[in-house]
């Protein structure tokens, strides 16, 4: 399905969360839920369009969705938490306007609960600093500058499988006890889904990343100039250990250090992923001519 050259695309795990929630009685809360997802995802792709980034793709999931964006985008930090913030803070301002009207009593009834209900737990779960998560996107955008955007990938990726695994088995769990917050089958099926979208993350760090590497020697190239810092390594350190330090956004110098304590070398940022891909992630920085 496209909607103004966009690909739209509804995950299976979207599709069996309506089905339950039909099944269960709740057909108006299953339209609810795919009308705010929908909203949360155009406010993903109104933000990005204002930034001048082509959206090429979007694909729904039960918490919101991942809106594919154009390569040149990936990796620019300060875009990537804005338009990351936009679907929760999209769902907050629904929020709080529909409960000030019921306090209002302008609005009142079952409905407008749930309306309110909703939209506070995708704005919350969404906020979640992990990844696939918007709010785990926003945390990256944070600390890739000081930890690297390969290492905090890992890290908020890794944590990720920890709480859609922790999400299944309290599935479960309520399942067994009959103590019913929501329809159990709703945390397994999240949980399940944060799961293998953190694995699929895990798997793209490095690609993704290696992508901005090559525009930054690309912006180098044309600029003439770019912000730099610089990192000390032993000989013996692998080349995938040095990339993960490297940031998105400055240009990496790395200084090998030997025995002595004393700089043995430098070589470019350049110089040390063109090593990774000719000799591989494993190979030792010290072994580069």
């Amino acid at each position: 399905m496209r909607f103004k050259g966009i690909r739209i695309r509804i995950h299976p795990t979207f599709i069996g969360l309506l089905v339950l929630y039909a099944l269960l009685g709740l057909f108006l809360q299953s339209i609810v839920i795919f009308s705010l997802v929908i909203l949360h995802e155009l406010a993903h792709i109104v933000t990005a369009r204002g930034y001048g980034i082509k959206v090429n793709s979007i694909e729904l999931y039960p918490y919101g969705g991942t809106a594919v964006m154009e390569d040149t985008f990936e990796g620019k930090r300060k875009e990537e938490a804005a338009i990351a913030f936009a679907g929760p803070a999209f769902n907050l301002v629904l929020l709080f306007f529909i409960q000030i009207l019921r306090w209002e009593g302008i609005v009142i009834g079952e409905w407008a609960l749930e309306f309110a209900r909703i939209n506070f737990w995708l704005a919350a779960f969404n906020l979640l600093p992990i990844l696939p998560l918007d709010g785990g996107r926003i945390t990256r955008a944070f600390f890739a500058g000081t930890f690297g955007f390969v290492k905090t990938t890992k890290f908020l990726a890794s944590l990720g499988k920890w709480v859609g695994g922790a999400l299944v088995i309290i599935g479960f769990l309520l399942q067994a006890f009959g103590y019913y917050i929501y329809e159990p089958f709703m945390f397994v099926l999240l949980g399940v889904f944060i799961w293998f979208g953190s694995r699929k993350e895990l798997a793209n760090a490095r690609i993704v990343f290696l992508k901005q590497l090559c525009r930054k020697k690309e912006q180098l190239l044309s600029k003439g100039l770019m912000h730099s810092s610089c990192i000390s390594v032993r000989k013996n350190t692998p080349l995938g250990r040095i990339i993960d330090e490297f940031s998105t956004d400055k240009y990496s110098i790395v200084n090998v250090i030997n025995n002595k304590d004393s700089i043995e070398k430098t070589l470019s940022e350049t110089e040390v992923v063109q090593g990774m891909l000719e000799r591989g992630l494993n190979h030792k920085v010290g072994d580069l001519s």
